[in-house]
């Protein structure tokens, strides 16, 4: 019985910090290297610590989250590891913390000003988790300014922030700031029933796929800026092009025919993956 709790315990901190986000932030963290120093600066001892650190960031995020959102998420989400039973909630503050503290401890070894970063970036997914979220847009530029981070972190890891690393941060901003507006479309529900304030609460389910569409028209125009702008090549606009702007357009044209819950499913998976297929043209950005 002693055996089989603990593995239950472990499964429930396995799930609570969606461990594949943590994955996708350490290579954007990595991109960010490679933007600024080559595949030698990105492969470095210092640009891997600074993927880890980020890697830690972002699944204690996702912990403190779980922690503070119990309530909602027995609401509507109560397969979550905490209202499902399968982590108890001091347990998963305790986990946080640990993440937290090895964070810190890997970005002391890049220096004060990287530790700094990394104390600045926890302080902001603590602050979204605990104040943040139950707002109006607010939450979701933090969220997105968290994510913006990753590829500065980085760059900086690996001797410095180049034009090109910027573009991709301000790009991150902005791309992640649609998502999180989308997402609150899918969460309205338990949010609503929490009384939390977010976009879809607020505005309406409707409201905030408006709000959306025009955040993610707005990455649509401002993406392929680096081509006429001669920051990028031919092969960027084109990846861009193919790797994320059309799909984003298809998303937008379809929620403008149905924002019921099947399409909102879809444009959020639809989303997830965009964090994948846009490796290619950040990538040929150098």
């Amino acid at each position: 019985m002693v055996a089989s709790g603990a593995r239950t315990q472990a499964a429930g901190l396995f799930q609570v910090t969606r461990f594949t986000n943590s994955l996708y932030a350490g290579a954007y963290t990595l991109v960010g290297a490679y933007l600024a120093g080559g595949l030698t600066g990105a492969l470095s001892a210092s640009p891997l610590l600074a993927a880890i650190v980020v890697g830690l960031v972002i699944a204690f995020g996702f912990v403190i989250n779980d922690y503070v959102d119990v309530e909602v998420d027995t609401l509507a989400k109560p397969y979550r590891p905490i209202p499902a039973g399968t982590l108890a909630r001091r347990d998963a503050l305790a986990f946080a913390a640990a993440l937290a503290g090895l964070a810190m401890a890997a970005a002391v070894l890049l220096g004060p000003t990287m530790a700094l970063i990394a104390a600045a970036t926890i302080g902001i997914a603590a602050l979204y988790s605990f104040a943040l979220k139950a707002t109006v847009l607010v939450g979701n530029a933090c969220m997105g300014l968290l994510i913006a981070t990753m590829p500065l972190y980085g760059a900086l890891a690996a001797g410095g922030v180049t034009s090109a690393v910027w573009v991709v941060a301000g790009l991150m901003w902005l791309f992640d700031f649609s998502h999180e507006v989308l997402k609150t479309t899918a969460d309205h529900v338990g949010d609503r029933a929490a009384g939390l304030s977010t976009v879809a609460t607020a505005l309406g389910v409707p409201g905030a796929v408006r709000v959306f569409q025009l955040i993610a028209l707005l990455f649509c125009a401002v993406a392929l800026l680096p081509w006429p702008l001669g920051l990028a090549s031919w092969a960027y606009a084109i990846a861009m092009l193919l790797c994320a702007l059309l799909p984003i357009l298809g998303i937008i044209a379809l929620l403008a025919r149905s924002t019921d819950d099947a399409t909102i499913t879809l444009a959020l998976k639809v989303m997830r993956y965009l964090w994948i297929t846009s490796l290619l043209p950040t990538l040929l950005l150098r």
